[in-house]
């Protein structure tokens, strides 16, 4: 109503007017709340997206330093040169009687053996690339630290074979057979056996020894570890009476590559390196979905002490 001028305006036009600002308010806090749940929804998601997978971490983390990690490359590259030095000095034919296959198999397993009770408490005595793979896969072991591993292994097998051939004479290097000396003790494929039956040879003979490592890593199984280092040289000696006739049973890549480099023999070659690494994938894949714990032992121990330690913790009983 207006009257002589003057604009008369109702009760309520005046509440609303007045109620106004606060439901503005009320409607810019409800839209400043919602961009901020957006904002705060696309920041999540981009950290989801920059944040590696647990898995991935796993594989490059390493509880390690860089120099425990060097040192325990160094035992490696010792280890596995005494290993290929011992061992093939074992099938030296030339200076006394022919080595017969019982004499192979236990040079190798009980150098194993020494190996193990030499370097492992420092590195756990792999001297075997299969078996870092193995690692790998449980967890025990990061990616750079097996990287570390295999090239020491590897370096380690060239220098073991080297120094065998410095310390005896060329034309006395080999097992008995003169015209073995451009392959001694080079794992080579029997010539009755194909290529397949050899790489299957290799593969399981592996994945057996391959168990014997996850059994002994197993945390249930930590206090059976003071005969760990006999275990695995009789391991070594039955798999190698058994499978040697077939393939020489490297169940070793970097076993096989020491003497392959030295002699330039890479007849096959590959099957040595398929094979071991297939049978640890497959033997570590099997026995940590069938036979690894789900949850962790009341007392878990790391994979360094399951080699050649003895568990001294006792009760007490009062």
């Amino acid at each position: 109503m207006e009257a002589a001028g003057i604009s008369i305006i109702s009760a309520s036009a005046i509440a609303d007017v007045a109620a106004s600002p606060s439901r503005r308010s009320r409607n810019m806090s409800l839209k400043m709340g919602r961009n901020q749940a957006a904002g705060n929804k696309i920041h999540a998601e981009e950290q989801t997206v920059k944040e590696k997978p647990n898995w991935i971490k796993q594989l490059l983390k390493d509880e390690a330093s860089w120099s425990q990690t060097l040192v325990a490359g160094l035992a490696e590259f010792l280890g596995t040169a005494i290993l290929i030095f011992v061992g093939c000095m074992g099938c030296v034919g030339s200076l006394t009687a022919i080595p017969n296959a019982l004499q192979t198999a236990l040079t190798f397993g009980f150098a194993v053996t020494c190996v193990i009770q030499i370097i492992g408490h420092i590195s756990v005595a792999h001297i075997n690339p299969a078996v870092t793979v193995s690692a790998v896969i449980l967890g025990h072991k990061s990616l750079p630290a097996a990287a570390v591993y295999i090239l020491a292994q590897l370096s380690g097998a060239v220098v073991g074979y080297g120094m065998l051939k410095a310390i005896t004479p060329t034309e006395l290097l080999h097992n008995g057979d003169d015209t073995s000396a451009s392959s001694f003790c080079v794992t080579l494929i029997h010539t009755k056996i194909s290529v397949i039956q050899g790489l299957i040879v290799e593969t399981v003979t592996t994945g057996v020894l391959i168990l014997l490592c996850c059994a002994s890593w197993d945390p249930r199984n930590a206090r059976n570890s003071d005969s760990t280092p006999i275990k695995f040289g009789l391991t070594v000696t039955t798999l190698s009476l058994s499978g040697g006739p077939y393939t020489g049973c490297s169940m070793n890549p970097a076993r096989t590559f020491g003497p392959a480099l030295w002699n330039n023999a890479w007849n096959s070659h590959w099957v040595y390196w398929l094979g071991p690494m297939a049978g640890s994938i497959l033997a570590t894949l099997a026995y940590k979905t069938l036979f690894w714990p789900r949850k962790p032992a009341d007392k878990d121990i790391p994979e360094a002490a399951a080699l050649n330690s003895v568990a001294t913790e006792k009760q007490e009983v009062n």
